[in-house]
C-alpha cells in the first residue's frame, strides 16, 4: 500500500536540536517488514486508497540518529477534500510494541531481532480519554539511538463518504517541538464495501479461563461486558468470533428452549454487526437421544429466527486415526438425524488421511483443511455435491512454501491465503484461537515472549490483553490488521464478480464474463497455497484492476 507523505524535519535551537537534526521520519507500507533496527527508508511519495466503509493504514516510522529522541508523540488532522471531511475521530492511532525474537519460528530462516506486533492505542478506545500510568503506554515515548518507533494510523472511511482526494497531516513532535509534518493523501473510491461479510469465519475467542486472567474476581455481568469488547474488536476486523457471548438459550427435556433475551441478543449480532457464522455449542455425551432432542430444538429455534443457514456444528477436531474418524461419522449421523439442515464442519481435508480409516463423506457438510493439505480434485468434487469449503492454519504444517502465520513471517503471508481462497471457492476461514495466552505464562508473559512451544512466535493469539496497556478490552496486533486488509481484498473480489452473500461454486460454463475476469486477476497473483506471489506490489496492482471493474459496474 502506498501513502503520499512529504516529510519536512524542522530543526530547532534548543537542547534537543541535535537529536532532531539527526533523526528521520519516514513512511512504510503495512506489508513491509520493519524491525526496530531496520535502516530508515526513503519513501516520500505514495497514496493510500480505500472505498467507503473500509480501513486503510498509514504507517509512520520515527528513526533516531546518534542521540535519543525524548517524549515523542504524534497527532493527526482531519482529512479534507473540498467541503467534504473525514473527521480525525475516524483515525485511530497506535504505537507498535516490539518483541524480541532470539530464534526464528520453526521451519523458517527469517532474521532474529525486535519485531513490532502489539498496537498500543494512544487513547482509550471506549472513552477517548488519554492513557497513562500503565505498564505499556503508547505516548509519549523515547526513541533510542539507531532505533525505530512505529506509529500506526488506522484510517476509517465512513459509509457515504464521497469519492475524491482527501488530504491531512500527521504531526510528530519531540519534547513538544515539531519533528516532522507528514502530509497524507487518501484516494476515496466511488463505491462502498458492504456491511455484510463476504467470508464466514471462526476466530477462537474468549473463555472463562481467559477472562479470569484479564479480570480476576469479576462478576458474571462484568465478565460478559469484557467478552463483548473482544467480540466487537474482532468484528471490527471482519473476523467472526467462535464465541459471541450469552446468545444460546438453556434447553431442558422438560421445558424445552428457555429464551430469556437470547433471541434479541443474537438478532442484534446478525442484523447490526453482520455476524454470518454461528458455531452451535453441543456436548456429545453418552445419551444420544438427549443430544438429538437438544439439537432438534436449537435448530427449530434458529429456523424460526431465520438464521439456521448461518449455523454449524464443529465436529471432532483434527481426526487423525481410525477411532477418531469413526467418532466424526457417529457425530455426523447423530446431527443429521436430529436436524438434517444443520451444517456439520470438520477440520480435515477432503481426501482421507488413510484409506484404512475409511472416509468422512456423508458426515461432513463444511470441509476445513489445513493450507498444506489441500487436495484440489476431491475439494472440487465436494463442491459439485453442494458441500462447502473452509480452510485453516495452525503451527507450521505443510510444505515449506505454505504462508504460515507467525510474527516473524513476511507480512504478505497474511494476505495471500484469502486470495487463494477465492481461487478455490473457499468461503470460510478458521483460526483456532485469538487469545491463547495461557501458553505464554498469562497476561504479562504474552507481552514479553509469546513463543508457543518455544517454536511458533505468536501462534494462537491475534489479540493482546488490555490491562497492561491500561484498557479493559483487547489490544490488536499488526497481524490482525493485515488479516483485515486481506479480508477487505476478498470483498473487492466479491464486488467485482457481482457476488451477493456467500459465494457458491459454479462450472466455468455458468460463470459470467466478469466472474471469469476476476478469477483471471486472482490467478495472476496466486495459484495455490504453495504457489503465490511474495511481492506485495502484485497484490496492489491486482487490487487496482478489481477497482476498475467495480467502478464500471452500473
Amino acid at each position: 500500500m502506498k501513502a503520499t507523505l512529504v516529510i519536512a524535519v524542522l530543526l530547532g535551537t534548543t537542547a534537543t536540536a541535535t537529536a532532531q537534526q539527526d533523526s528521520t521520519v519516514w513512511v512504510a507500507s503495512p506489508w513491509q517488514r520493519v524491525l526496530r533496527d531496520s535502516p530508515p527508508g526513503n519513501q516520500t511519495e505514495a497514496h493510500i486508497k480505500a472505498a467507503a466503509n473500509e480501513y486503510e493504514p498509514v504507517r509512520v516510522i520515527v528513526s533516531a540518529g546518534k542521540e535519543t529522541l525524548k517524549d515523542v508523540t504524534a497527532e493527526v488532522s482531519d482529512l479534507r477534500s473540498g467541503e467534504h471531511v473525514i473527521d480525525a475521530a475516524h483515525i485511530q492511532m497506535f504505537r507498535a510494541h516490539y518483541l524480541h525474537i532470539p530464534e526464528p519460528s520453526h521451519r523458517t530462516t527469517n532474521p532474529t531481532g525486535w519485531y513490532p506486533d502489539a498496537l498500543i492505542p494512544f487513547v482509550d478506545p471506549q472513552t477517548g480519554e488519554d492513557l497513562g500510568g500503565a505498564v505499556y503506554n503508547a505516548v509519549p515515548f523515547n526513541c533510542e539511538p539507531g532505533q525505530n518507533a512505529d506509529i500506526w494510523c488506522d484510517v476509517y472511511v465512513p459509509p457515504g463518504t464521497p469519492a475524491g482526494r482527501y488530504r491531512g497531516v500527521v504531526t510528530v513532535t519531540a519534547r513538544k517541538q515539531q519533528l516532522a509534518r507528514v502530509p497524507v493523501e487518501l484516494q476515496v473510491w466511488g463505491f462502498e464495501l458492504p456491511a455484510e461479510l463476504a467470508m464466514r469465519s471462526n476466530f477462537g475467542a474468549l473463555g472463562n479461563r481467559v477472562i479470569s486472567m484479564v479480570a480476576p474476581g469479576s462478576t458474571a455481568e462484568e465478565a460478559a461486558a469484557i467478552e463483548q469488547l473482544y467480540v466487537a474488536e474482532l468484528l471490527r476486523h471482519r473476523a467472526v468470533p467462535s464465541s459471541l457471548g450469552d446468545i444460546w438459550p438453556v434447553w431442558t427435556p422438560e421445558g424445552g428452549i428457555e429464551d430469556t433475551g437470547h433471541a434479541g441478543r443474537l438478532r442484534e449480532l446478525v442484523e447490526k454487526n453482520h455476524v454470518n457464522a454461528l458455531r452451535v455449542p453441543v456436548h456429545f455425551g453418552d445419551d444420544a437421544d438427549r443430544t438429538k432432542a437438544h439439537l432438534s430444538a436449537v435448530a427449530k429455534w434458529l429456523r424460526d429466527l431465520g438464521y439456521l443457514d448461518l449455523a454449524y456444528i464443529y465436529l471432532r477436531d483434527e481426526p487423525n486415526d481410525a477411532e477418531e474418524y469413526e467418532t466424526v461419522r457417529r457425530q455426523g449421523r447423530l446431527i443429521h438425524e436430529a436436524a438434517p439442515d444443520l451444517a456439520r464442519m470438520c477440520t480435515e481435508q477432503t481426501i482421507t488421511s488413510n484409506t484404512e480409516w475409511g472416509n468422512l463423506y456423508g458426515a461432513v457438510d463444511i470441509w476445513c483443511p489445513l493450507w498444506g493439505l489441500w487436495d484440489e480434485p476431491t475439494a472440487n468434487e465436494r463442491l459439485r455435491l453442494g458441500e462447502r469449503l473452509w480452510s485453516y492454519t495452525a503451527l507450521c504444517q505443510g510444505p515449506k512454501t505454505t504462508p504460515w502465520w507467525q510474527i516473524d513471517m513476511e507480512p504478505v503471508h497474511f494476505r495471500a491465503p484469502f486470495w487463494v481462497s477465492w481461487r478455490y471457492n473457499i468461503t470460510g476461514f478458521l483460526y483456532w484461537s485469538s487469545v491463547y495466552w495461557q501458553a505464554y505464562g498469562g497476561m504479562e508473559g504474552v507481552w514479553q515472549r509469546p513463543a508457543f512451544r518455544d517454536k511458533f512466535w505468536g501462534e494462537g493469539m491475534l489479540l493482546y490483553p488490555g490491562p497492561p496497556a491500561g484498557i479493559k478490552g483487547p489490544v490488536p496486533s499488526i497481524r490482525l490488521k493485515l488479516v483485515r486488509e486481506a479480508l477487505e481484498d476478498y470483498e473487492y473480489m466479491s464486488l467485482a464478480a457481482g457476488v451477493q452473500g456467500e459465494r457458491r461454486a459454479k462450472q466455468p460454463s455458468q460463470q459470467s464474463d466478469t466472474e471469469k475476469k476476476v478469477d483471471g486477476i486472482v490467478t495472476d497473483v496466486v495459484r495455490s497455497f504453495q504457489d503465490w506471489s511474495h511481492d506485495p506490489k502484485d497484490y496492489e496492482q491486482a487490487r487496482q484492476r478489481l477497482v476498475e471493474i467495480i467502478l464500471t459496474k452500473p
